[in-house]
């Protein structure tokens, strides 16, 4: 399913309206449907799809977050919304996801620029409170809401850090988006 086609299937209110809301605090960078030629084990689905976001977070030099649901029926495949400090190259993501997981199955991966306002994080969450298919999101999220990123429970030195790393991202990604309308 294409992201541009997302919005023409039925989504629950309740997804709608948290999509709506972590659209709008969120810099979502790229929709995804990822598929597999062959049925996997969902723990192997997401074993892959982990191995593809720390491939995507190399090639585009960031670091990414993620609200993402894999989707039992008919053939296991996963819907994600990737979240990035700056736009990501979804080309090669797609690549990436043929290139590890299904080679001979030129429709396996879907990875398109996220548009505003189509009510993809929305389509991404459409099983909010399926026992089955639970919507699922990346530890690192918090970091790219506004605000200083702290976390209502303890956080190790290791958490604190990444945060503050995403947070600095943003920033140069900010600085960097500011610089190239000047120049244009």
């Amino acid at each position: 399913m294409s992201f541009r086609d997302a919005g023409r299937r039925r989504i629950p209110p309740m997804a709608k309206i948290e999509g709506d809301f972590l659209e709008s605090i969120l810099p979502a960078r790229a929709f995804a449907t990822l598929t597999t030629p062959r049925r996997l084990a969902a723990y192997r689905l997401d074993d892959s799809y982990s191995a593809w976001v720390r491939g995507v977070q190399a090639h585009n030099r960031v670091t990414l977050g993620w609200v993402k649901t894999i989707e039992i029926g008919p053939k296991p495949h996963i819907h994600a919304a990737l979240i990035a400090a700056a736009p990501l190259d979804c080309d090669h993501a797609a690549m990436l996801w043929q290139t590890m997981v299904a080679s001979r199955h030129s429709e396996a991966a879907i990875v398109e620029p996220y548009m505003d306002g189509l009510c993809g994080l929305g389509y991404v969450l459409k099983r909010l409170g399926s026992p089955r298919e639970e919507p699922q999101f990346s530890d690192n999220i918090r970091a790219f809401a506004p605000g200083n990123g702290k976390s209502l429970f303890r956080t190790n030195y290791a958490q604190r850090r990444r945060v503050s790393r995403i947070k600095a991202e943003m920033v140069r990604a900010a600085h960097d988006e500011q610089r190239l309308k000047r120049q244009g």
